[in-house]
């Protein structure tokens, strides 16, 4: 069994190993798992903080792992990848719930010190008059992130990979847009919503992330703000906070069928509903 600081009580799967060894021998899984779980280049990055993090330290109890992390500086990153990688340790079945949590307790994430920012909808209205100016790209990239309310990233994927073939009109005033096949990890889409004629009239074209977040930034109005404005937005129209959640995407992908077409079917009912008021904020007249 062992001690206080340990892991875990010997009927655990860590009896008789260290972290390092569990990272030695469950790496290449443990990689392919979280493919499904966050995006590549995240993947690659907690993958490289690991190797750094066993390489450097000897962890057998919870006691060298809040000594390891004090002497790494706490850093957030690499906390989120050690609680990834104890996360798939408990799915497997190698640890129980109970060291998991305890895991949980000495590996804090360190607060980032980010305000959030929240903007009003002239706000909005002023940034996309001035974005206007820089042409009709930035105009676009900036009209489909606060129509759909989706995130900067997935946005300059849909664009660069756009085909009219696959849009689903939903109402006279609404479409919405696969992104199935777009997003990845859990920071997954099941739709893109919008105006119908914003979406028939959109053309494909590419454009760098770096070069989107100047494009559609004014002010205190960047992606990321638009996309709290968006839910705020919907949320004073009366939309459900969980269907909210799922017009921008952040519902689990592990959702049943059934669970996912109720989903969808409301979705398109109150995103129909309250397009027209959305539109009136860029239009100025709200």
């Amino acid at each position: 069994m062992a001690g206080p600081a340990g892991f875990e009580p010997a009927t655990s799967g860590l009896e008789g190993y260290s972290f390092n060894e569990l990272w030695a021998s469950e790496r290449s899984n443990f990689v392919e798992w979280l493919s499904a779980e966050v995006r590549e280049e995240t993947k690659k990055d907690y993958v490289r903080s690991l190797d750094r993090f066993f390489g450097r330290h000897v962890i057998k109890t919870l006691g060298d792992l809040e000594k390891a992390l004090r002497a790494e500086g706490q850093k957030r990153n690499l906390a989120k990848a050690i609680r990834k990688f104890s996360k798939y340790l408990l799915e497997l079945g190698i640890i129980e719930q109970s060291t998991y949590e305890k895991i949980k307790a000495v590996v804090k994430l360190k607060q980032t010190g980010v305000r959030d920012v929240f903007i009003s909808d002239e706000e909005v209205m002023t940034a996309y008059l001035e974005v206007r100016k820089r042409g009709k790209p930035a105009e676009t990239l900036f009209l489909l992130v606060a129509f759909s309310g989706i995130r900067l990233k997935q946005a300059v994927e849909l664009l660069k990979t756009y085909d009219y073939t696959k849009l689903q009109i939903i109402s006279e005033k609404a479409a919405r847009y696969p992104m199935f096949s777009i997003s990845k990890g859990k920071k997954r889409a099941f739709w893109a919503y919008g105006p119908r004629e914003f979406f028939e009239e959109l053309e494909p074209w590419e454009v760098k992330y770096n070069t989107a977040k100047d494009l559609v930034s004014y002010g205190r109005v960047s992606a990321n703000t638009i996309r709290k404005w968006h839910y705020t937005f919907l949320i004073r129209q009366g939309v459900p906070a969980d269907i909210a959640d799922f017009i921008q995407g952040r519902a689990s992908q592990r959702v049943g069928a059934t669970h996912y077409l109720n989903k969808t079917l409301l979705a398109d009912e109150w995103y129909s509903a309250v397009v027209g008021e959305l539109k009136k904020v860029l239009e100025g007249s709200k």
